[in-house]
């Protein structure tokens, strides 16, 4: 692979940390030369219509992506609360035909959505990839087809309505989004898209340990300093806890073996909970 694959991550400051091991994770698997551009503070400017203004302070840096990468070749954009274990090699191979976007499915939501409006099933446009030079997207315009009316908030963002619908593939593998569930020798790639509970933040997804280890070989490789982590846990956008793994993982821990092992006492547990009677030693 001659040309490096570009990877550009929608983020902020309060992601700082997550992005970073999701660099880190990106890296570990690929197989070809990789440029990684965290996306932070590019200047959007501000719909007329609160309903059409952006829910997070990176929304709409995806439509940013093709005049960054200067109108050609290919780039992959990603939200910053994800966790990579797949060759992103794999994704390049994929052919766009007619298509100019290709995006994964969800055709039903995860159990921890089906009871909100927030979630719609089927095209997931969290990862995408994207055909630059055949993406005219310009942040200015696409603002003032906003407030024109000719584009809205459900549109752009969960239709990607900048494309017709025919020229949007549904060809990414869906191993690529797992929403915040994870199969080994299976997901390429976990989505956190619970915000509350985002393993950064605290202890109650039950994905802790795998994002844990992910940190901890972040940090014995270099990719974290604890500058970094410090000024993440002061302003309170990462738990605290992870200054004491950051300092176990220079000390060559790699992983939160406590919550490693709570995680297996706890899953030890759902097994055995339909069972007349618990397992010795659960």
């Amino acid at each position: 692979m001659s040309e490096p694959m570009r990877i550009y991550c929608g983020t902020d400051e309060s992601q700082d940390v997550a992005t970073r091991v999701l660099e880190w994770s990106f890296r570990k698997h690929a197989t070809g030369p990789i440029e990684f551009h965290s996306m932070k503070g590019l200047a959007i400017p501000a719909p007329r219509d609160p309903a059409n203004r952006p829910r997070t302070a990176f929304s709409f840096f995806r439509f940013c992506i093709p005049k960054l990468a200067g109108y050609s070749g290919r780039a992959l954009y990603v939200d910053a609360d994800m966790q990579v274990f797949g060759d992103v090699a794999k994704l390049w191979q994929l052919p766009f035909g007619t298509k100019r976007v290709l995006c994964t499915v969800q055709p039903e939501a995860p159990p921890h959505w089906k009871d909100h409006a927030f979630f719609r099933p089927g095209r997931q446009f969290s990862v995408m990839l994207l055909d630059c030079g055949r993406l005219d997207w310009e942040i200015g315009e696409i603002v003032r087809r906003l407030d024109e009316g000719k584009l809205d908030y459900h549109g752009l963002l969960h239709d990607c309505g900048l494309v017709a619908r025919d020229e949007i593939g549904e060809s990414l593998p869906a191993t690529w989004n797992h929403l915040d569930h994870f199969e080994a020798g299976e997901t390429q790639l976990v989505h956190y898209t619970v915000v509350s509970t985002q393993p950064w933040k605290n202890d109650k997804n039950h994905l802790v340990p795998l994002w844990m280890r992910g940190f901890a070989e972040a940090v014995r490789d270099g990719a974290l300093e604890r500058d970094l982590v410090e000024h993440a846990v002061a302003r309170g956008h990462v738990k605290s806890r992870l200054l004491r793994a950051f300092d176990r993982a220079k000390g060559g821990e790699l992983e939160d073996s406590a919550l490693a092992k709570a995680y297996v006492k706890l899953r030890q547990l759902l097994r055995g909970a339909g069972r007349t009677k618990w397992a010795a030693g659960s």
